[in-house]
């Protein structure tokens, strides 16, 4: 499953762990009701760029929930029987939600993504109906909700449930304390991944055309496969050191990759430049000579340019010969988008609709 779906919000905030997710994933796809499809600027101006770009896809929820005839059934049944939910709603039900209540913290959320349950939550003192098509819905609420959502698109679309907010999925995650918990687990092979990306990735902090991303990830997708195979195989072996020694193992690999990344890099630019050394031409200059004398001795065969060229042909030769195993290592794809790309001021912006 090499493509996540992240939530909690439609548009996803500017910064480092979305251009990280861009270069490191094949898909980042995005929760957005069916009403954008047809007001894409409702997505605001970044996030349409990202999708026109083909680097966001939509997840539509009216697509798929339809699907799952029990949905809103067991979000209920969560609600109701979780003792956390029995104050809030009590509070609710007093009126005491919304933007002039005691309770404030609400989050705006598209009924296209809560289908009837806006209603129901509205019932419990859980929400109340907002402008047009959205509920402001009490936050803790509005995360379980956001969670168990994505938990079920990512489910029967086969995309990865992941946020730069790991309080979000926390909401949902049963036993989280408990060593064994397979939940726990996933929560904290997302948190390995998100710092060890963080440290041996070095993407830019923003791209002015979301286009150059695109373009430079058709260009070295095999290397992307390489470089993620490496980095999930090595979060699976963290898994097996105890919880002491997890960090001081990241620290390492985080080292040892920026040593190689650098030796990777080296290699690439000096390649380039390199040219057959001046023993090498005394060595072989002859022999050459003698093979274009001998291809026409009346011709006006310019002998020194044709050596010239007979060495650019063998020099690329064996430049891509060895620019080849460069690539191949696996943290080549790193050394790439670090060369390729510039580091830029980000310019973060974000929501809280969902």
């Amino acid at each position: 499953m090499n493509k996540i779906l992240y939530f909690p919000s439609i548009t996803i905030p500017k910064s480092q762990w979305l251009m990280e997710s861009l270069f490191y994933w094949d898909k980042v796809g995005s929760i957005v009701p069916l009403d954008f499809l047809d007001e894409p600027q409702l997505l605001g101006e970044h996030m349409r760029k990202l999708v026109e770009a083909g680097l966001i896809e939509q997840v539509v929820p009216e697509n798929h929930l339809w699907n799952i005839t029990n949905f809103e059934e067991e979000f209920l049944k969560f609600i109701d029987t979780n003792p956390v939910f029995e104050p809030i709603s009590k509070l609710g039900k007093l009126g005491l939600i919304g933007k002039n209540g005691v309770i404030k913290t609400t989050t705006e959320i598209h009924m296209g993504k809560l289908r009837g349950l806006g209603k129901k939550l509205e019932q419990r003192g859980l929400a109340t109906k907002g402008r047009e098509s959205w509920y402001a819905v009490e936050e803790y609420t509005a995360s379980n909700f956001m969670t168990y959502l994505a938990t079920v698109l990512g489910a029967i679309t086969e995309y990865r449930p992941v946020t730069d907010s790991y309080n979000e999925l926390s909401y949902f995650l049963p036993n989280v304390q408990q060593e064994n918990s397979q939940n726990n687990r996933e929560l904290l092979k997302e948190q390995l991944r998100a710092k060890i990306i963080d440290k041996v990735l070095p993407v830019p902090s923003f791209i002015e055309d979301p286009y150059d991303i695109y373009r430079f990830k058709e260009k070295h997708y095999d290397k992307l496969k390489r470089f993620r195979i490496h980095i999930e195989e090595f979060i699976l072996n963290l898994e097996l050191l105890p919880e002491y020694q997890v960090e001081e193992r990241i620290k390492l690999f985080a080292e040892s990759s920026e040593d190689e990344i650098r030796d990777i890099s080296d290699k690439m630019k000096s390649f380039k430049w390199r040219m057959i050394s001046f023993a090498t031409l005394c060595s072989i200059a002859p022999p050459v000579l003698d093979l274009v004398n001998g291809i026409s001795e009346d011709s006006k065969l310019d002998t020194a340019s044709a050596t010239v060229s007979l060495f650019g042909a063998v020099n690329s030769a064996l430049s891509r010969t060895e620019i080849k195993e460069i690539e191949r290592r696996p943290l080549a794809y790193a050394a790439i988008v670090e060369r390729q790309f510039n580091k830029q001021p980000s310019n973060i912006h974000t929501t809280t609709s969902y």
